[in-house]
């Protein structure tokens, strides 16, 4: 079946995909971003491996390729590729979305990054014969048939990490795509799941296939852990300013949580004249910045608002519009409560960054795009925001009532306590 799937892949399913991403590309500037930087791909790849100063012939079992689809996933690689580095393994980082590759900061000198090319049989060959590796690893998911099939052929080790079960996923309930399905996944020597669920359920679906699935948890967790450890406030924050406020961080916002939130705070303000609030736009661009000053002026009359970066000017204002990125993750340790935007419109961002500095998180999740929402509300540590007067009503009752706040807030601990030391757990089972 493995070599039926294969051939029908090929046949069909490479040059449909070769079609969609040239025609998608004629619309999408991201598309076309990325097929125009996959030009000279294994050139500037050729490139990028001779800084590791080795004989091609003494690479193997030496070089260790991670894909992330995206940033977010690259953002849960991290903790691997420093515990690689720990074991003089050379990395090699690949992205399938422009965004992803854009915004990868790599500081490590024994790795670099590089898009993974389309998957047809001589790529992914031609990919596996420049890099080389003797492990691939799959950020959760992203997975690609050629690329695993030639890498099953070869024997190199293959890994799937921080993997999540999706249940409302029918691709595995339909018959022929399920098929395929199992086939792909079936390609991967061991899949690291994040609990007994996930276990469970890939257990369930690979029963047929010879996959290890192994429940070890979540490397993200360890990844937001250890850079709250290097936050320095004082930085970013005249100290004057936020002393004796309880600070509202309203993290990564959109124009749907802004209508629910900012009236409420407008309400608050005048009742908890220490409220000091930080809002901090998705994307901080100035025509942004400016529609919510003027719609600040216009409805909201006990708002008083400052840009961030005209905090030399700072005369009282209890609403600070932040218009520069780079520094959420500070504001959240400040914070005595947050709210993270997104989802009401996108998916939410990264609600486990205030979670680290143990403060109760509030959030909506009408639109589902990961399961850490699940996570903070059973571990009692997240809210669900529906509408104003229900947000009005838990932040009053966070405002008035510290030791509330404060237990509440605890309840974070336990969402990060067995996260620490996973990724070393990962690499120490693959590379043993």
């Amino acid at each position: 079946m493995r070599v039926l799937w294969f051939l029908i892949y090929n046949a069909a399913g490479v040059p449909i995909l070769r079609l969609f991403f040239r025609f998608y590309g004629l619309f999408n500037s991201k598309v076309r971003e990325g097929l125009k930087s996959r030009r000279d791909l294994f050139g500037s790849l050729n490139k990028s491996l001779s800084l590791f100063e080795e004989n091609p012939e003494t690479r193997k079992n030496k070089n260790v390729l991670i894909h992330s689809s995206s940033l977010g996933e690259y953002q849960q690689a991290i903790p691997l590729v420093e515990q690689f580095n720990k074991k003089n393994y050379n990395v090699i980082l690949s992205f399938f979305s422009p965004s992803g590759y854009r915004n990868a900061k790599i500081s490590y000198p024994d790795a670099v990054k590089t898009y993974l090319p389309l998957d047809s049989y001589r790529n992914a060959g031609k990919f596996l014969d420049i890099v080389n590796p003797g492990i691939i690893i799959f950020m959760r998911y992203d997975l690609w048939f050629n690329l695993l099939y030639i890498a099953n052929k070869r024997g190199i080790k293959t890994v799937m990490a921080n993997a999540r079960y999706d249940e409302k996923d029918l691709t595995w309930k339909i018959p022929v795509i399920s098929s395929f399905k199992k086939k792909l996944y079936g390609l991967i020597n061991t899949i690291f799941v994040i609990d007994e669920t996930d276990e469970a359920n890939y257990s369930s679906r690979l029963k047929t296939e010879d996959t290890e699935i192994i429940k070890i948890g979540d490397s993200k967790f360890e990844r937001v852990y250890e850079s709250a450890k290097n936050i320095v406030v004082n930085d970013i924050i005249p100290e004057e300013i936020i002393k004796g406020k309880k600070i509202f961080v309203m993290g990564s916002s959109w124009k749907e949580d802004e209508d629910i939130i900012l009236p409420a705070l407008d309400k608050a303000v005048t009742i908890n004249r220490e409220l000091l609030i930080f809002l901090v736009p998705h994307e901080p661009k100035e025509t942004k910045i400016s529609a919510i000053e003027k719609m600040t002026e216009s409805r909201y009359k006990n708002l008083k608002h400052i840009r961030y970066t005209r905090l030399k000017n700072y005369s009282g204002e209890n609403l600070i519009i932040v218009d520069r990125i780079g520094i959420l993750s500070k504001l959240y340790s400040t914070a005595y409560l947050s709210y993270v935007g997104g989802g009401f419109k996108t998916g939410l961002h990264n609600i486990l960054e205030p979670a680290i500095f143990n403060m109760p998180i509030l959030f909506s999740n009408s639109v589902k795009n990961s399961d850490e929402d699940e996570i903070l509300v059973k571990n009692g540590c997240g809210i669900i925001i529906t509408d104003t007067k229900q947000f009005y009503r838990i932040f009053r009752k966070f405002m008035e009532d510290r030791k509330y706040r404060d237990e509440t807030g605890e309840k974070c601990r336990t969402v990060f306590k067995d996260s620490v030391g996973i990724a070393e757990k990962i690499v120490n089972r693959i590379t043993e």
